[in-house]
């Protein structure tokens, strides 16, 4: 069995399902579980997001979606070369990881043709359906970790119940800002919040740092997508200097974190359950132990 994973969430749950050495190639975001940087890289961005700004990479992602444009180059070549059985896509975001349209080629170069398995999760238990279709894809069993990752959300869930709901505002960009979508929301009410501005099952979307200030959030959990802890501490304090920031409670509360978004909520892997501890952590820490200090930071301007 060869797989080729086309986005991180696919190599996470590979590796996570005991799938690691099956991995013969990886995308260029592909960096968790570390072995897995090793793996050949069967693609490339288009744009170096290293280099530019949030405000940058929201204008050149906007105009490539207008244009029909892809931001990622697919090495079919390697690929071929490969001649995997599996090929792990996602079919959520044509901005967050290489999109089916541009696996054609791929499809019509590796012979024999090659299974594909989407990956599409809104919430976890798409997350945990993405999980059991890759391994019965693969041979594997994925009841074990399924479990696992079961029990550990129901031992937040079950704390949390019956703590007050705290106001709460994720950020998953900077310029623009963007509410929350997909699984996040459901992050953060099983963490015991409520985010009035987010959008649960959907896209993220953007927003106004006005409507933020209307939201009135306690607490505001920074979490770019793609950004490392380290790109969102430089590039946060431009947000911090908008006249509306000193009007929103958690900036003036001191109740602003800066959460490893790429690691622990952008993607849909079993690395979602992290995120929620680190949510709950964050919202309730009387309650919870800081178990993922390396996940997260409090902000102090």
């Amino acid at each position: 069995m060869k797989i080729v994973s086309f986005h991180p969430t696919g190599t996470e749950m590979a590796y996570a399902l005991g799938l690691g050495r099956s991995v013969a190639g990886v995308s260029h975001e592909c960096d968790f579980p570390p072995s897995a940087r090793r793996k050949p890289v069967v693609s490339t961005s288009l744009i170096d997001p290293d280099r530019m700004t949030s405000a940058e990479i929201d204008r050149e992602v906007s105009a490539a979606g207008r244009e029909g444009r892809s931001l990622y180059r697919v090495d079919v070549d390697l690929v071929a070369r490969l001649r995997p059985d599996l090929l792990l896509i996602q079919n959520l975001c044509d901005v967050c990881a290489t999109p089916p349209t541009d696996l054609r080629p791929v499809l019509a170069a590796v012979k024999p043709r090659p299974k594909v398995v989407p990956q599409h999760a809104h919430d976890f238990e798409g997350m945990f359906t993405d999980l059991r279709e890759l391994a019965e894809a693969a041979g594997a069993d994925a009841r074990p970790l399924e479990r696992d990752l079961r029990r550990r959300i129901e031992r937040v869930v079950r704390r949390t119940r019956t703590l007050a709901k705290r106001r709460v505002f994720c950020l998953e960009w900077l310029d623009p800002p963007f509410a929350s979508g997909h699984w996040v929301p459901e992050m953060v009410a099983m963490a015991g919040g409520r985010d009035a501005l987010a959008r649960p099952k959907r896209d993220s979307t953007r927003t106004t740092w006005e409507a933020i200030v209307e939201a009135a959030p306690e607490a505001l959990i920074v979490m770019p997508c793609g950004f490392t802890l380290e790109r969102t501490r430089r590039e946060l304090p431009a947000a911090a200097s908008r006249p509306e920031w000193g009007r929103i409670p958690a900036a003036r509360n001191g109740e602003v974190y800066v959460a490893d978004g790429h690691s622990y909520f952008n993607g849909s892997g079993p690395r979602l359950v992290d995120g929620l501890e680190i949510l709950a952590e964050i919202l309730h820490p009387d309650d919870f132990p800081r178990k993922h200090r390396a996940g997260y930071f409090k902000w102090k301007g």
